[in-house]
């Protein structure tokens, strides 16, 4: 038989619904023996330990919108702010605050505070008597807490116990 009536006779068999087995010997499965590998154990050290130091905060002092009315520090060539409802001092034409446990620095009225380290702050600054400071050093919290206690002082009821004020 040539080739095309074999193909003839395939689409003729496949059309007619019959259906066609091929018999034949039958596939055999040898099991071969399985070699298995033992992966050594993965070690992997620990992660990393992050350590999350918290920022801190810096709280400035309010900026002087206009001189303010100085003294002179008896027995110093530092003045002081009198009008001042914090620690400001001027010295050679420029401002120093102690504000919140920082030395802070500003070259004049209207300008921002940078903070500083204490050694940036000049020693006739740094000797002024604590009588002269608005706010003695370490006493921040005490105020803080005066004034917090004030507000609740002054919260009605209702909102006092939610907190709000």
């Amino acid at each position: 038989m040539n080739p095309r009536m074999l193909g003839v006779i395939a689409l003729a068999i496949m059309s007619s619904g019959c259906v066609v087995r091929a018999v034949g010997p039958r596939p055999v499965v040898v099991a071969q023996p399985a070699v298995v590998v033992a992966q050594p154990p993965a070690v992997m050290a620990p992660p990393p330990q992050v350590v999350v130091e918290p920022i801190p905060v810096v709280i400035a002092p309010p900026v002087l919108l206009a001189p303010p009315a100085v003294v002179l520090v008896p027995g110093t060539q530092v003045y002081t702010a009198s009008t001042a409802s914090f620690n400001v001092f001027v010295y050679g034409g420029r401002y120093y605050s102690y504000h919140h446990g920082q030395w802070f620095h500003a070259p004049r009225h209207g300008a921002a505070w940078t903070p500083v380290a204490v050694t940036a702050v000049p020693v006739q600054v740094r000797a002024v008597p604590v009588k002269h400071y608005k706010i003695p050093p370490g006493q921040e919290k005490k105020i803080e807490r005066a004034e917090r206690e004030e507000r609740a002082e002054r919260c009605p009821p209702g909102l006092a116990k939610k907190g709000q004020c």
